[in-house]
């Protein structure tokens, strides 16, 4: 019996572990339509102008529904012309629009300077 249950929690944790695992190419996209897109406000904000700014980047969860897909990230990022280093939290908002979701709302949520 104990067997059995020891059994059913592992195929349960590998299953969880599958279907959360983001998939490279996911976070590759995300990196890749954040080029052109700027985050934050007056005080502090990111613009994004080229895949080389973007260090890292790593998906921390995702939720989706008919029409919208937010994607909660943490990014490394720096830029090669300004000395420093950079930690982001952000959310990406992706809308349908004409069938491709495209991304509508990029909001920073923390940003601090690493080095």
């Amino acid at each position: 019996m104990k067997i059995r249950s020891v059994l059913i929690v592992v195929i349960l944790t590998a299953t969880a572990a599958v279907t959360n695992a983001e998939s490279p190419s996911e976070a590759k996209q995300c990196k890749s339509d954040l080029i052109g897109q700027t985050m934050g406000g007056r005080e502090r904000c990111w613009k994004f102008q080229s895949a080389d700014q973007i260090k890292e980047l790593v998906i921390q969860n995702k939720r989706e529904d008919g029409q919208k897909r937010v994607y909660s990230i943490t990014v490394m990022l720096q830029d090669p012309r300004v000395p420093g280093k950079y930690k982001a939290e952000a959310q990406l908002v992706y809308e349908k629009v004409d069938g491709k979701a495209k991304i509508t709302n990029v909001g920073l949520i923390s940003i601090t300077k690493i080095e």
